[in-house]
């Protein structure tokens, strides 16, 4: 279990909330500290809070151009799933819908996800099975053109929602056409 720290500073053991501080750091750390400078002002992040749910709920939302690109959310993904055929008795079962047969994930995912990012190298990050983790390093300006070039192929291997974060960040670097 990891500490997490609620955007009201209230701290609490478990995965559900902000990993690694608060949303102010966090959303620094992603839309300032890490992402490529082809990309400042057109990827930025959202977070809502819902303290009448008991604090619990959240929704991180992940903005390219302006427009919503991802939304992360546990009631988020539940209705999404539900919309689509899972059979989901409860909010929390969302994670118990295998990784690989879903494009929804939960507040808790994108924070875990965030995690492991910051604490891996990111050769793994842009490798990874999980597709919030390659999201995060697909923006990151630790990788270069050299590796853009390599990952070209790729970007339509991503899941739908994904895939125009890759396209903006090939299309940014000159490496396909705008």
């Amino acid at each position: 279990m990891t500490e997490s720290i609620n955007p009201n500073g209230s701290k609490h053991n478990g995965s559900k909330g902000l990993a690694e501080g608060s949303w102010k750091g966090m959303k620094k750390y992603l839309e300032k500290d890490m992402l490529c400078e082809a990309l400042r002002g057109r990827v930025s992040y959202d977070f809502t809070w819902y303290p009448a749910f008991g604090g619990l709920s959240a929704v991180f939302t992940v903005l390219l151009n302006g427009q919503p690109a991802k939304k992360f959310g546990a009631a988020y993904a539940w209705k999404k799933l539900t919309e689509q055929g899972f059979e989901i008795r409860y909010i929390d079962d969302v994670c118990c819908v295998p990784f690989t047969t879903r494009e929804e994930y939960t507040d808790w995912e994108f924070s875990d996800a965030l995690q492991a990012y910051r604490n891996q190298p990111i050769v793994q990050s842009i490798a990874s099975e999980n597709p919030i983790i390659r999201m995060f390093a697909i923006v990151d300006r630790r990788i270069g053109k050299r590796r853009l070039e390599r990952l070209r192929d790729e970007a339509d291997q991503q899941p739908g929602w994904l895939r125009p974060l890759y396209v903006a960040r090939l299309q940014a670097e000159g490496i396909i056409p705008g």
